[in-house]
């Protein structure tokens, strides 16, 4: 690792992937595994980052993974410390997740990222990081990308959660709207997870919702660009690579 940056990364792969039928992350997709694609675009923007597991087993099966596709060892391949962890707690969703990686970071802030997000753009990262350098003076909680148009198939004819302009959004719809799994938070906001944890509120968005100085951020296709928020859920998403 060449010298130390400012910020982190978790990376969650800890998903039953029921939709899939199988591990996401580890699925191959142009030639390595979803994951791999994630770690290849954090080189030279970050610290460290933690991988997010369910269990031992698996953290075992993707270290093998790793080192199928990787040159020497798994660490020589990326300029920033990389560990596997294990879910804290077991069965609780992404935000057991989030806080067990917040854990185990080794700076104040990290971007959190899904495994099943391969197209994660060099730019989203430096833009996410950027924004943060810009707010970092305001002591932030949290950089959220939102959307102005729903991006989930349920809400696109519901007007509830379309809007023209961003300034016609309510706080609680800007959340409504968030990308919880692609935004950055703050170390320090580990009591809040535990709470939610201690009353089994089980979503990130209660998460945000409960932050004192959050930061909401567009995604206008001029910084932050839907492309980078593409994932895959089922085996029919992936036609398109075919």
């Amino acid at each position: 690792m060449n010298g130390q940056k400012l910020y982190s990364c978790i990376v969650l792969s800890g998903g039953k992937s029921r939709r899939m039928g199988q591990d996401k992350g580890s699925m191959i997709i142009q030639e390595k595994p979803m994951i791999l694609h994630i770690l290849d675009r954090l080189n030279y923007k970050i610290n460290d980052a933690v991988i997010v597991l369910n269990d031992a087993e698996r953290i075992a099966d993707y270290q093998s993974l790793l080192n199928q596709y990787c040159e020497g060892n798994i660490e020589d391949n990326f300029d920033y410390s990389l560990f596997f962890v294990e879910d804290e707690i077991k069965e609780k969703g992404p935000i057991s997740g989030i806080m067990t990686g917040l854990k185990n970071i080794k700076t104040n802030y990290a971007l959190v990222l899904p495994s099943d997000s391969p197209f994660i753009s060099e730019c989203f990262i430096d833009s996410m990081f950027n924004l943060l350098e810009e707010k970092l003076e305001s002591h932030i909680d949290a950089i959220i990308p939102f959307h102005i148009k729903s991006n989930k198939e349920k809400f696109k004819d519901t007007e509830e959660f379309n809007f023209d302009d961003a300034s016609e959004m309510t706080m609680d719809m800007k959340i409504a709207n968030s990308e919880p799994l692609h935004s950055i938070y703050k170390k320090e906001n580990l009591n809040n997870i535990d709470e939610l944890l201690k009353e089994d509120n089980l979503y990130v968005k209660s998460f945000i919702k409960g932050l004192k100085n959050p930061c909401f951020i567009e995604v206008d296709n001029k910084v932050l660009f839907e492309k980078d928020f593409r994932n895959f859920n089922r085996k029919e998403d992936l036609e398109d690579l075919e």
